[in-house]
């Protein structure tokens, strides 16, 4: 049974939140991996090989094919970030509009996150030099900096937005911090444990699991701490509350398992 609590104090159901994680973020993924890089295979005239869970091999792409391919995974994170931010605008029901907060929130920090992690490390979708997914282009060390910094600032504002829409959600006061706090670290550990543990069923080992999932994971959404801490005792508290609801557990569950049993251990196209 949910505990009691006081309708004019925001509340959610610890259960229904961690199913909604496990529903939403597994299709968020597969949104950046098969919308964005499978789809884009396609469009430049290749044939996937390989569809994982946290990677697409697109054999044979080279120049500006190869880069359309590595650049649509994040092309299709920034379309959903604006969508889930006009969706959490217009939504008036709490579910639908955590709902909301969460795509906006995660994709928003992991399209961010791709930029700074290519432009530190030249690993991923957007490194620009001789092994990365943009390379090689003239000048990287200055594409780098430029991708760190484009990222750096697109992060800052995403952090912001998210605390800023979670205020307008739950108010301020001592309840909306335990509940700003449960909110963002469930999806913040449900979303690492899981990518961790899909990661493990890949083919190629740990570099796909670290790179990929650990990265896009513990990495891209670490901002979810900033969230999780921030306080606006300034605003009054809102009658924000989430009952349980079992089915969307049950559906997370499901939608998570197939995740893993079916893009886990990759799917060979032949």
């Amino acid at each position: 049974m949910a505990k009691n609590h006081t309708s004019t104090q925001p509340w959610v159901d610890r259960w229904t939140l961690v199913g909604l994680a496990l529903l939403l973020l597994p299709l968020l993924t597969m949104a950046h991996e098969l919308l964005g890089h499978a789809v884009m295979c396609v469009a430049t005239g290749h044939h996937p090989s390989e569809l994982g869970a946290y990677y697409v091999e697109c054999p044979d792409t080279q120049g500006w094919s190869s880069r359309w391919v590595a650049m649509a995974g994040t092309g299709v994170d920034v379309v959903l970030t604006v969508l889930a931010y006009l969706t959490w605008r217009r939504a008036a029901r709490p579910l639908p509009r955590l709902a909301a907060w969460m795509v906006f929130t995660v994709k928003g920090m992991v399209a961010a996150g791709y930029w700074m992690f290519s432009g530190a490390t030249n690993l991923g979708d957007w490194g620009p030099d001789a092994g990365g997914g943009l390379g090689p282009l003239p000048w990287p060390w200055l594409w780098r900096i430029g991708l760190f910094v484009v990222g750096l600032v697109a992060y800052i504002g995403v952090v912001r937005a998210a605390i800023r829409m979670l205020g307008e959600m739950l108010g301020g006061g001592e309840q909306a911090a335990r509940v700003k706090r449960q909110i963002a670290m469930t999806v913040y550990v449900v979303g690492g444990v899981s990518a961790l543990l899909v990661g493990l069923f890949n083919p190629h080992g740990l570099v796909i699991t670290l790179t990929s999932a650990v990265a896009a994971s513990f990495g891209g959404t670490a901002g979810l701490f900033n969230v999780a801490y921030s306080r606006r005792a300034d605003l009054p508290a809102q009658p924000f509350e989430i009952q349980r609801h079992p089915g969307v557990l049950v559906v997370g569950v499901l939608v998570t398992a197939a995740f893993a049993a079916v893009l886990g251990p990759t799917l060979y196209l032949h």
